[in-house]
């Protein structure tokens, strides 16, 4: 299975899931001859910049996902009174 200590990449699982239905369209026997296959290695780059068009356009027009966003960043709270910026002049 996956590393648990790799933090999780959605671009990384949507190009994976792109890739494979990409792949099983382009090597899949569908009968319709001998056709050229492009290489596995364009296929994987074909699926990264697709992943990375749709989370993108994704954030900008998904109303949820925008939502999603703006209640994550009211979310956090920031006091200046909460720093100790005295701990910088301190001698190491």
């Amino acid at each position: 299975m996956g590393d648990p200590t790799k933090p999780h990449d959605a671009i990384q699982d949507l190009a994976l899931q792109i890739y494979i239905g990409l792949a099983s369209r382009a090597y899949g026997d569908t009968g319709g001859g001998e056709r050229p296959r492009p290489q596995p290695r364009a296929l994987a780059q074909l699926s990264f910049q697709l992943a990375e068009a749709f989370h993108t356009a994704d954030r900008e027009q998904n109303p949820m996902t925008i939502a999603a966003a703006a209640a994550t960043k009211s979310a956090v709270k920031f006091d200046a009174g909460d720093l100790d910026l005295g701990s910088l002049h301190k001698a190491r």
